[in-house]
C-alpha cells in the first residue's frame, strides 16, 4: 500500500519545546495508529523502515524526537538534557499529548503505543497512568529492575550539587553503560548495538546519537527503570489490555533476557495479558539485527 510521510509538530508539555515528528500516512484502508516511542541517545528517523512497513500494512504510524534529543533539541547544546526538574515527567505526558494530537483525526481507530529501550520505560509508565488511550502495547528491548538505582539516583543528586546538572559525568557513564560492550568484537563502543556494521557505522558518525546525557538526565533515566520496575507497576497496569515483550536474547539491556524474563513472569503473575519472544543471537536494536524481518512480521500479527 502507498503512503506519504508528513512532518507533524506537537508542543511539549514541558510548555517550552515543540515535539517534532513525523507521520506515515497509509493511503488506502486504515486499519489503525501506531505510536513509536525511540529510546536514549536516538531519535525518529532511525525508524523509518518499520514505520515505512507499518503504514504499507495500513497502519497511521507516528512518533517524534524526545525531548534533549534529535530536532526537539533546539541546538546542539540541548542535547542529554531533558529540563531543570522532573524531566522523567515530561517525557511520559509528552507521548501521551503527541497521541493525543494524532487521535483527534482519527478517533474511532484502535491504538498501539511500541517504546524500545528507554522508550519502553516511558511506555510502560504511560501503559500505567493512561490506559485508556491504547488498546495494546508493545515494549521492546526493555530491563527488569536494577538493584544499583536507589544507589545511582544518590549519586546524581551528590554530582548535579557539585558539578551543575549539565555536567556530563564519565562515572555515571561507566556506571550505567560500562559493561554492554563486553564480550562483542568490534572497534566501536557500540558493538551490543546490533551485528550490522552499517548500522554501527552510521551511528558512530552520528551527532544525534553519539551525544551523552547530562547528570540531570541520567537521573531522569534511572527514574524511569526504577519506577517502571516498582511492584505498583506491575499490579496497576491494565489486566485488559494485551502485552507483547520483545528483545534480542543478546541484549544487555535486558540482562541477555534474563531481565525481559522477569518482566513477563511479573506480569503472569499478576494476571496480565502478556506473551514474551527472545530473538535467537540478536542484540538491543532487534529492529536493525538480523532478526528484523521477522520482528516486523511478528508485530503486524499481534497488532492485527
Amino acid at each position: 500500500m502507498d503512503y506519504e510521510i508528513k512532518n507533524f509538530e506537537v508542543k511539549s508539555t514541558d510548555n517550552i519545546h515543540t515535539l517534532k515528528g513525523k507521520i506515515y500516512i497509509p493511503q488506502g484502508e486504515i486499519k489503525g495508529l501506531f505510536h513509536l516511542v525511540h529510546g536514549m541517545t536516538e531519535y525518529i528517523d532511525r525508524y523509518n523502515h518499520l514505520l515505512s512497513f507499518l503504514a504499507e500494512n495500513g497502519y497511521v504510524a507516528f512518533g517524534y524526537d524526545h525531548l534533549g534529543h534529535g530536532k526537539t533539541a533546539e541546538n546542539d547544546d540541548e542535547l542529554g538534557f531533558i529540563a531543570h526538574k522532573d524531566g522523567w515527567k515530561y517525557l511520559v505526558n509528552d507521548v501521551v499529548t503527541f497521541t493525543k494530537a494524532v487521535k483527534n483525526m482519527y478517533p474511532t481507530l484502535p491504538t498501539v503505543l511500541m517504546g524500545h529501550s528507554m522508550g519502553s520505560f516511558i511506555s510502560r509508565l504511560v501503559a500505567e497512568s493512561y490506559p485508556q488511550e491504547y488498546d495494546k502495547f508493545i515494549f521492546c528491548g526493555t530491563s527488569g529492575p536494577n538493584p544499583a538505582s536507589s544507589a545511582g539516583l544518590l549519586l546524581v543528586k551528590i554530582i548535579k550539587f557539585v558539578k551543575g546538572e549539565k555536567h556530563k559525568s564519565d562515572f555515571l557513564q561507566n556506571m550505567a553503560f560500562g559493561s554492554y560492550n563486553k564480550g562483542f568484537e568490534g572497534d566501536t563502543p557500540y558493538e551490543w548495538l546490533t551485528k550490522d556494521r552499517d548500522v554501527i557505522a552510521k551511528y558512530a558518525a552520528d551527532k544525534y546519537c553519539t551525544f551523552r546525557f547530562t547528570v540531570s538526565a541520567m537521573g531522569d533515566l534511572m527514574q524511569l527503570l526504577s519506577k517502571c520496575n516498582r511492584n505498583a507497576w506491575f499490579k496497576t497496569v491494565d489486566s485488559t489490555k494485551p502485552i507483547f515483550l520483545i528483545s534480542g536474547d543478546k541484549d544487555p539491556v535486558g540482562n541477555y533476557g534474563k531481565g525481559v524474563k522477569i518482566v513477563y513472569d511479573r506480569l503472569i503473575k499478576n494476571g496480565k495479558k502478556c506473551d514474551i519472544k527472545l530473538y535467537e543471537n540478536c542484540r538491543h536494536e532487534i529492529h536493525n539485527d538480523s532478526c528484523k524481518d521477522e520482528m516486523f512480521s511478528d508485530i503486524l500479527k499481534f497488532i492485527k
